[in-house]
């Protein structure tokens, strides 16, 4: 079947989008959904144990034999139960993305390339797919058959630029297929919003995490995808699979009004990207609170150094449970005041979950069932 066009997808997805804003003047709500039912508040994240704290992690990956691996930095770590680090490979760039493919092979994402088996004589490296070179590969994802799922997020900005991204509103991500057998590159899915994880469910669909439209999509024939867990309360990035065939899905920030209100003001955004530092925009962050330059610091949000409850979030902590059905059961969460922001991967192992918050920089390790009684 012939794939969607980039233009042919991104049209698809701007009339759906239309439809449901009808009746709304601006176009787009500035509401944001609460969090409640399964996905009601809770410390757990905030109350883990820090198995591991360095700075610069990045990603988390399992390999068949349930061996643990985190990038940090330039780095590869095979992981402990009890928290030590074993290196594993040390890379010229900084690591934006990590698997294990079937027969322990590792791949690694560095910005602008995918490296699967560095080091090794069958290494192989991929750089571009369709003639169009990779630009920020944020997520890897390993299939059962060989195929690696590869997300690169956007055509204009390098990971470390997400913000740029962002506040740009550009939809240009790619979701990728490589086949490790016929080294055939393709591409499953075009003008995607931010693609910033993917994953093969277990009913062998594939599904891919769309950052800027805050959902989880479905990946169709010819490329087209429809969400199918949609008006997500904050950014979606990594999916790993939970044992019963449903899956983790880490949220690396919340949405708030504030940061919505700013994506419709054009020229506000615009003037803020041209003479503010991008620390200090109002849009999301892995972490907050340790700059007296960030947005939101004055007597609205904190009495006496002290940050309010109700204080809008400029970052969060927040890992969200779904079933084979795709249905949310329960949440993980560290909330406002908390340090465990920034959740940017997950990897189970047996009854263990293994949560990497990137704005603290530490591996935290909980019991996976620590929700249910939530």
């Amino acid at each position: 079947m012939k794939t969607l066009s980039r233009v042919e997808n991104i049209m698809f997805k701007a009339l759906t989008s239309r439809f449901r804003s009808l009746g709304n003047q601006r176009g787009q709500s500035l509401s944001v959904p609460v969090f409640d039912g399964a996905l009601k508040p809770n410390d757990v994240l905030e109350e883990a144990e820090v198995l591991v704290e360095k700075e610069g992690l990045e990603d988390l990956a399992v390999d068949c034999d349930g061996r643990i691996f985190a990038a940090c930095g330039s780095e590869v770590f095979e992981v402990s139960m009890t928290g030590d680090l074993s290196l594993i490979i040390r890379l010229e760039k900084s690591i934006t993305a990590l698997c294990v493919l079937p027969g322990r092979r590792l791949v690694v994402g560095l910005g602008d390339r995918v490296v699967i088996a560095p080091g090794s004589t069958e290494e192989v490296v991929l750089t571009d797919a369709k003639g169009k070179a990779f630009t920020a590969i944020t997520a890897l994802s390993s299939c059962p058959d060989g195929i690696l799922l590869i997300c690169d997020a956007s055509d204009k900005h390098s990971y470390p630029d997400w913000a740029w991204d962002l506040m740009s509103k550009n939809h240009e991500g790619r979701l990728l297929q490589y086949d490790t057998r016929s080294h055939e590159i393709n591409v499953l899915a075009p003008g995607l919003a931010y693609a910033f994880g993917a994953l093969q469910h277990s009913d062998n669909s594939i599904l891919v995490s769309e950052s800027w439209d805050h959902q989880v999509s479905r990946v169709g024939d010819r490329g087209k995808t429809q969400g199918v867990i949609e008006h997500l309360s904050g950014y979606p990035c990594r999916l790993s699979n939970a044992a019963d065939g449903g899956f983790w899905l880490s949220v690396f920030a919340t949405r708030t009004q504030l940061i919505e209100f700013v994506l419709q003001e054009d020229d506000y955004r615009r003037e803020m990207m041209q003479t503010i530092d991008p620390k200090h925009w109002v849009s999301p962050a892995f972490s907050s609170g340790r700059d007296y330059l960030e947005p939101l610091q004055g007597g609205a949000v904190k009495t006496m150094g002290i940050l309010k409850p109700w204080a809008p979030p400029r970052s969060y902590g927040l890992v969200i449970r779904y079933n084979a059905n795709m249905i949310a059961q329960y949440a993980f969460h560290s909330r406002v005041g908390g340090c465990h922001h920034g959740i940017s991967a997950t990897a189970e192992i047996g009854d263990t979950l293994f949560v990497l918050s990137k704005g603290a920089g530490r591996i935290l390790k909980l019991s996976s069932h620590s929700g249910e009684a939530n």
